[in-house]
């Protein structure tokens, strides 16, 4: 009876290390964060505006890792990391910053990647005002990095995508494009790989419910398409309003789309008023802001966001890439100020 006890004890025993064992392994459910708690993060006063190599950018850098591992965003082919390392110029000399790029495998037939994204930095903190001090970008463009985010949690649970998709935060961004720039003149991928894109710019405002606008709208049939995608999702996407402000190159995706621009050429295009020659990828920026006043203000804080509305943008969009065709090619269109070719 004793031995037969003993034994008991001793199954009992092992059958429990096993449990143990078997739940140790078991991999925790990433929190799902919601926007508001992405944006509160990414706009808290501690992070003093998110300037380019400022002490709370590093946090930053690796809270937006977490999400990607979270999401199921993984390195590029060919690279181990998720962080891209660049230097820009400072005041006090060079500065370290860093691109999180990585992509969501489509599990298709073929090898091209859409690219989606945001910068992630801001314009940091400025002592000479009294009061509030600190630009806090939320809707620029802690707004687009969310959008990002939400799409990239969504379109990681879809078995078969169209494309790759690229998900990229930008650095440096208000420092001259420099983050995109980089990417771009040093590319993870093959850069003739990338069909498309578009880049989030100000996607968070307070405006009209279910409106968004593409940049350089006439340039290319991304256009036509997104906005026959997003019509049907019970969005309107509608051209830039602020087309005399030439924001098509004052986003993350002019590097893509003007990858051979120079000062010659734009004074050819906007001051003589003649075509100029460019190479390219057919990448634009989409935005919400209708020229609120929150623009590079102290006051661009979470009160200016409406988080039903971002949310609800970015599952349409993500909804909108899940249903394009496999065969979907974006083609540069005829146009007064651009003979585009692809590189």
């Amino acid at each position: 009876m004793i031995k037969k006890l003993i034994l008991l004890i001793a199954f009992a025993s092992i059958a429990i290390a096993a449990c143990a064992k078997q739940k140790s392994i078991i991999k925790p459910v990433p929190v799902k964060l919601t926007a508001e708690q992405m944006m509160a993060y990414l706009t808290d006063d501690d992070k003093l505006g998110r300037e380019t190599g400022s002490v709370p950018m590093a946090a930053i850098q690796k809270w937006l890792v977490q999400r990607f591992n979270d999401y199921g965003i993984k390195p590029l082919p060919k690279t181990k990391s998720l962080l891209q390392e660049f230097e820009v110029d400072g005041k006090n000399g060079q500065l370290t910053a860093a691109n999180i790029i990585g992509y969501i495998d489509c599990h298709c037939d073929n090898d091209r990647y859409f690219i989606i994204g945001a910068h992630y930095d801001h314009i940091g903190v400025n002592s000479k005002l009294e009061g509030d001090q600190i630009f806090n970008g939320a809707d620029d463009d802690a707004s687009g990095v969310v959008a990002s985010l939400l799409i990239a949690r969504e379109l990681s649970k879809t078995p078969k995508l169209p494309f790759h998709i690229i998900i990229a935060a930008w650095d440096a961004e208000e420092k001259g494009l420099l983050g995109s720039k980089y990417f771009v003149e040093n590319p993870l991928v093959n850069l003739s790989k990338i069909e498309s894109g578009f880049m989030f710019e100000l996607v968070g405002s307070k405006s009209d419910k279910k409106t968004a606008w593409m940049t350089g709208f006439s340039y290319s049939s991304l256009y036509p398409l997104m906005k026959k995608q997003m019509t049907k999702q019970g969005w309107q996407l509608g051209e830039d309003p602020f087309a005399q402000q030439m924001l098509f190159m004052r986003s993350d995706n002019a590097p893509f789309a003007l990858m051979d621009m120079t000062r010659e050429k734009a004074n050819q295009v906007f001051r003589e008023h003649q075509k100029a020659d460019i190479k390219g990828i057919p990448v634009h920026a989409i935005s919400i802001w209708k020229g609120q006043p929150h623009y590079h203000q102290v006051g661009d804080d979470m009160s200016v966001i409406d988080f039903d509305n971002l949310t609800d943008f970015s599952l349409a969009i993500a909804n909108a890439i899940k249903s394009l065709p496999q065969d979907t090619q974006i083609e540069w269109l005829e146009n007064p100020q651009f003979n585009f070719t692809r590189p």
